[in-house]
């Protein structure tokens, strides 16, 4: 059978130029080529532009269905039937505006009037996952509004009079992932209803942990555009719902079988659901919740609150046990930097046995941006705590030695005042530890203070004396001289020319 699937020839034109498989759906772009359907829209969702005539193409262009080439294709199948080859089924047409128009208008009736088709959320959901180009004009066409409307009626009504609607609103969340919020409109959407935030905080205390996912991205694009006071008036219950979220988070790296948490890792049975990449999903989770706290923590009232919710131990839980990427260190240590500023805030990171060592592993290993905050944690805590707790853990977790490698290494020049300070308030502490060499150590502090103070200027050269003015006699004897030079000279070439002369 291979042999003979060897000696099968395709025709060229039956072949995608960008997959170079053989077209199941052959539709013509308005560059004039033919490709498959599936690869031009995901060629177009990363690249606007043909891959052939290189056309600017938009996403939302204009694709023909060439159903000519489609019959061509499925004919010549056909007739390699007997040689393995498959026929290939004739497409579904794909959604247009009016199919996606009409599916608005019942989740519009769904939401508003109780009424219309229960199936409408997964029809709006299928087709938002055949494209990008269905998820805009869902957006132009308002359904995250709808969907954000229907999503506080199901919450509140559950909460009150105990219906049975999580179904409605998990397909809802998962909806709104998937299209989005527009900046443009997070601020008219919390204007016109004030109950977002009360409904979204009753789901970040449900049990469901995609769910808590889905809510904190949600409220994340809902509050990214909005003024301060919205943010600053964010009560414990909501931020006690986000640093849940960030509970469940650490739990799940240490402990899979969690009930509450591995049941919505685990791939659903439906179609669409399986789509959802999980794992992306919970990390756009932690970020958006990491930006939310980092916001909060900007006035002093919430910096209590998160302290008093124990935010530092969860926060450095997480960095220990969370692979996450480079910015949700540099998040993490700008929300421990601020909450460390108030005097509970250091208590609870040096109760924690890994607050220090987290936090001076992560000195020049992920990003200036990382180095600046977490040297603002180590400054601040040497300054405001306990010095004998400080000292201790700081020689025993490597800060010291840490805080050397950055008075080395080339780094800026802040970092190194700043690791400067650190050194200098407890220089005469740490040179009575055992463990640390006392020459050597005072030898580097002695030679990177030499580094950092700037080398004085050398003075300026003298500007030349200017002469004296000559005197009649001088300027007298410098004519004669110039005679009698010029005199030599005139000499001289007469001589030459009368050599010359005799010679000819």
């Amino acid at each position: 059978m291979d042999h003979v699937d060897e000696e099968i020839e395709i025709p060229n034109y039956f072949l995608c130029p960008i997959s170079l498989e053989i077209m199941k759906d052959p539709v013509t772009a308005v560059s004039g080529i033919t490709y498959d359907r599936q690869s031009i829209v995901q060629w177009l969702e990363k690249v606007p532009s043909c891959p052939v005539t290189k056309q600017h193409l938009p996403l939302d262009s204009d694709l023909t269905p060439n159903h000519t080439l489609r019959r061509l294709i499925q004919h010549w199948c056909d007739e390699n039937a007997t040689r393995g080859v498959a026929r290939i089924p004739t497409p579904r047409a794909p959604p247009g505006k009016l199919n996606i128009a009409e599916e608005i208008k019942n989740l519009k009736k769904f939401v508003v009037e109780a009424s219309g088709r229960e199936d409408t959320l997964k029809k709006l959901e299928v087709l938002a996952m055949e494209g990008e180009t269905n998820r805009i004009m869902m957006c132009e066409a308002g359904v995250h509004s709808s969907l954000i409307l229907f999503v506080v009626k199901c919450t509140l009504e559950e909460e009150e009079e105990g219906q049975h609607l999580k179904g409605h609103v998990d397909e809802s969340l998962r909806l709104l992932h998937l299209i989005g919020v527009p900046l443009n409109d997070t601020r008219t959407i919390l204007i016109e209803n004030d109950q977002i935030l009360e409904s979204l905080t009753l789901i970040l205390h449900q049990q469901d942990f995609i769910n808590k996912a889905y809510t904190v991205v949600l409220l994340r694009n809902l509050t990214g555009n909005a003024s301060s006071h919205i943010v600053e008036r964010f009560g414990a219950e909501m931020l006690k719902g986000i640093i849940g979220f960030l509970k469940d988070v650490v739990i799940s790296s240490f402990d899979l079988t969690n009930a509450s948490v591995s049941a919505t890792l685990q791939p659903s049975s439906s179609s669409v659901r399986s789509k959802l990449d999980r794992s992306l999903v919970i990390k756009r989770g932690v970020a958006a919740a990491l930006m939310i706290l980092l916001e909060t923590s900007s006035w002093s009232q919430n910096r209590t609150i998160l302290v008093d919710l124990g935010a530092v131990s969860q926060l450095i839980e997480l960095e220990i046990s969370y692979s996450g990427e480079k910015r949700t260190t540099e998040l993490l240590l700008g929300i421990l930097s601020r909450l460390c500023c108030c005097a509970d805030g250091r208590g609870e990171m040096l109760a924690h046995g890994g607050g220090i060592a987290i936090v001076t592993k992560r000195v020049l290993w992920v990003s200036t941006a990382a180095d600046n905050r977490a040297l603002s944690i180590l400054s601040t805590l040497s300054k405001f705590s306990p010095e004998n707790e400080v000292v201790n853990e700081m020689v025993c977790v490597g800060t010291v030695e840490k805080l050397c490698s950055v008075l080395r290494v080339d780094c800026g020049l802040s970092l190194k005042e700043k690791a400067k300070e650190i050194l200098g308030e407890h220089f005469d502490d740490w040179k009575k530890f055992p463990c640390i060499d006392t020459p050597k150590f005072c030898h580097k502090i002695e030679k990177t203070y030499r580094l950092l103070i700037p080398r004085p200027r050398p003075p300026p050269r003298p500007l030349p004396i200017a002469p004296a003015a000559a005197s009649p006699c001088a300027l007298s004897d410098c004519i004669m001289l110039s005679n009698y030079q010029h005199s030599r000279y005139t000499h001289s070439q007469n001589i030459q020319k009368k050599k010359m002369r005799a010679l000819l």
